[in-house]
């Protein structure tokens, strides 16, 4: 059943509108500044379109991982630099409501808004309560809008943030509307379209670390795609569970059980590196490209000249392109042509290309490609459990239209 958006609301004029975002954004761990505002972007067409209607916008947002923080990381956790930024892209101040979540004083300062203002909460988390989905926490938030949108896509998987789930409940008690967002109607659209009506022939390229994360994900991918590109560490997994000597890339025994399920479809649907760059774990400037086993004491950083060339044509022939997972050590330049090289296809593809965000946003962003994809997602984990066909708390709490 199609949710309610945000022309769904009715009239906001002097109406306040409590929108959960996602502004869990990379930060510098020295200076505690925004490295990357991809998501504040993302954020700003509702906020704006909100603002334009007559609404004042209360946002809120988690941040990081407090209860894992020292004193001083948690410093750099709170919501102040976030603020700042959304206000400058904004081009209007962005007060923060307060040092706590909830309290008088947040009550107090978010009861001074004017239509065309917005507020930030305190980071969600900073209050234990928030992943607890606690009904009184809920129902201090809840009393601080008159409607309430979701547009944190990324965190749409997450059933015990109380942001999420029990404050649109909580609404929900009070008879207050409940909607979702323009980022997360596009992202349900897209995705949904993804798997139910996609340009023929689909393809998808998988990469990241570890098998057993994303299994369901995968199985998920084999029932609606026509073939499945495999890089990143992964790929040394399927290597190593087919005999081949990955040298000193570390593959863990459940990684392999993992995998084995899997292996019917390797030269089938399934299509594995045919070569691999490998650096000497010693010293990573010591680089040497190899087919079939790899030499001990080298460890695999990336797929080699050969895959990435089968990879691109592959992805040439598509009709639409999934992808999640970087194929290879991006973050180091002397590892990262295979990642760059199949954002580059995919730019340069006719293809309908989706990019399953995380680190895949990223590194898409990174190499200058993300504006030429048809879809760059906003929620890495979000993105996995959709398309595995998991059923989100949070978007059951959204009224239907």
């Amino acid at each position: 059943m199609p949710k309610k958006s945000l022309t769904d609301l009715g009239d906001l004029a002097g109406k306040r509108v409590l929108v959960r975002v996602d502004f869990n954004v990379p930060l510098d761990k020295k200076t505690g500044a925004v490295k990357n505002d991809r998501r504040i972007k993302g954020a700003l067409p509702t906020i704006q379109a909100l603002l334009k209607a007559g609404a004042s916008v209360v946002a809120m947002s988690h941040l990081g991982r407090p209860d894992k923080a020292t004193p001083e990381e948690r410093v750099h956790l709170m919501m102040d630099k976030v603020a700042a930024r959304l206000g400058e892209l904004l081009g209007q101040p962005v007060a923060k409501a307060g040092s706590e979540v909830v309290g008088p004083s947040v009550t107090a300062a978010v009861a001074t808004l004017k239509p065309g203002q917005v507020i930030l909460l305190e980071n969600l988390r900073f209050d234990p309560r928030e992943q607890k989905n606690d009904p009184a926490f809920a129902a201090a938030i809840a009393a601080l809008g008159d409607a309430y949108v979701n547009d944190a896509f990324g965190t749409c998987h997450n059933d015990r943030d109380a942001s999420m789930v029990a404050v649109p409940a909580a609404l929900k008690a009070a008879g207050k509307p409940r909607a979702v967002g323009l980022l997360v109607a596009k992202e349900l659209e897209i995705i949904h379209g993804l798997m139910t009506g996609p340009k023929q022939p689909v393809l998808a390229v998988m990469g990241g670390a570890k098998v057993s994360d994303k299994i369901a994900f995968i199985n998920a991918l084999l029932q609606k795609v026509d073939g499945l590109l495999i890089g990143g560490k992964m790929a040394y997994t399927f290597l190593k569970s087919q005999g081949i000597d990955v040298g000193s890339t570390r593959v863990a025994s459940e990684e392999l059980e993992a995998a084995k399920p899997l292996l019917g479809f390797v030269g089938g649907k399934i299509t594995l590196p045919v070569d691999y760059l490998a650096a000497k774990s010693d010293d990573l400037t010591a680089t040497k490209v190899f087919e079939g086993d790899i030499d001990a004491g080298y460890e695999g950083v990336d797929i080699g000249p050969k895959t990435l060339a089968l990879f691109s044509q592959k992805i040439a022939e598509a009709g639409t392109v999934i992808w999640n997972g970087p194929v290879g050590w991006f973050e180091q330049p002397a590892f990262s042509a295979g990642t760059k090289g199949i954002a580059a296809a995919m730019a340069a593809s006719s293809a309908v290309t989706v990019v399953g965000g995380g680190e895949t946003a990223e590194a898409v962003e990174q190499f200058g490609f993300d504006s030429k994809m048809t879809h760059v997602s906003t929620g890495g984990g979000a993105f996995l459990a959709y398309v595995e066909g998991k059923t989100f708390q949070s978007l059951a709490q959204i009224d239907d239209q």
